[in-house]
C-alpha cells in the first residue's frame, strides 16, 4: 500500500537522474528555502491537485487524477543586468530533460504512466522558473 503522497517521492528520486540538476527539492526539505538561499540549478517537486476520474460502488471507490508539479528553478546573476536570455536558456533546456525523463514514466505508487499536462513559466531578477504539471492516477 502506497501513501497518499508517493509519486511525490518517485518523482523527487527519478529527477536525480538529470546530473544538472543539483538539489531536488519537496516540501519535506524546502520549508525554510528562500529564493537566494536555493541551490541551482533545481527543481522543486509539489503536489498540486486531484480530479477525479470515475467512481463505483456509490463513490465508495473513486479513480483520481493526482496533478504534481515539477518547477526547474535556475538562476544566472549575468541576467539580471541583460535580458535575461541566459537564464531562460537554461530553464528551457533542463524543462525538455525532465518532460523527456517523466513523461510516458511509470512511479510504482500510480496505476498509469505520468501525463504531461501543463507547463507554465515565471521570472525575478536573476531567475527562471519553469513549472511542468504531470499527472498521475491511483483508486481511492
Amino acid at each position: 500500500m502506497s501513501t497518499f503522497f508517493a509519486v511525490r517521492d518517485e518523482i523527487a528520486e527519478k529527477l536525480k537522474e538529470i546530473p544538472e540538476l543539483l538539489k531536488i527539492y519537496t516540501p519535506l526539505n524546502s520549508v525554510s528555502v528562500t529564493e537566494m538561499s536555493q541551490v541551482t540549478p533545481s527543481a522543486h517537486v509539489n503536489f498540486v491537485r486531484i480530479d477525479k476520474k470515475a467512481s463505483a460502488g456509490r463513490g465508495s471507490i473513486n479513480q483520481i487524477g493526482q496533478q504534481w508539479a515539477v518547477t526547474v528553478a535556475c538562476r544566472n546573476a549575468q541576467s539580471q543586468m541583460t535580458d535575461g536570455r541566459a537564464v531562460s536558456d537554461e530553464a528551457g533546456l533542463l524543462t525538455e530533460k525532465v518532460i523527456q525523463l517523466l513523461s510516458g514514466w511509470q512511479p510504482q505508487a500510480s496505476r498509469t504512466a505520468l501525463e504531461m499536462i501543463s507547463v507554465r513559466d515565471g521570472y525575478s531578477p536573476g531567475f527562471a522558473y519553469i513549472t511542468i504539471i504531470f499527472e498521475s492516477q491511483k483508486f481511492i
